[in-house]
């Protein structure tokens, strides 16, 4: 009975500790957000600051918007699969209009950070295909805002939980 108890306050201590210390990571990178946005805003006029505010404040309208479809057909491609007789075609419809849905929204993203580069100097997030990079990998935790000469703006910080 000892050995139960024991081990069940060990299992409990080990969760708390993996608890508080993946808060710590998403207050260190909710943080960094906030330091890189003022860093890229204090390079702009106040003009340009309202206008990149107001765009910034359209795309994440439009992407909770594209999101909640997302959801919408993911619950879609649930129900069906719930079914007990599955029709695979339909199944196949959903999940390929999922995709298509992510792929636009992703298209969609990548264009602004563009418009936003070629319109303020500055660089918006990852260029590359996997998105943010706050994924616990052990890489950059920001959102890679860099100035108009190429040079990061942040402080180069990273979550050390994975260093590959």
């Amino acid at each position: 009975m000892k050995k139960k108890i024991i081990v069940g306050l060990l299992i409990v201590s080990a969760l708390s500790f993996a608890a508080v210390n993946n808060n710590q990571i998403n207050m260190n990178n909710n943080s960094q957000r906030g330091t890189h946005y003022s860093q890229m805003m204090n390079n702009l006029s106040v003009s340009q600051q309202n206008e990149l505010t107001n765009m910034m404040q359209d795309r994440r309208e439009a992407n909770y918007k594209k999101g909640l479809d997302i959801r919408s057909k993911q619950l879609e491609l649930e129900k069906l699969l719930s079914k007990d007789k599955v029709n695979w075609q339909s199944v196949e419809r959903v999940n390929n209009q999922i995709s298509d849905m992510k792929s636009k929204q992703r298209l969609d993203n990548m264009k602004f950070r563009k418009n936003v580069e070629d319109k303020f100097g500055i660089t918006m997030g990852y260029k590359g295909m996997n998105g943010h990079m706050g994924d616990g990998s052990g890489r950059h935790m920001g959102n890679g805002m860099m100035n108009g000469n190429g040079r990061h703006m942040g402080n180069g910080m990273m979550n050390g939980t994975r260093g590959y």
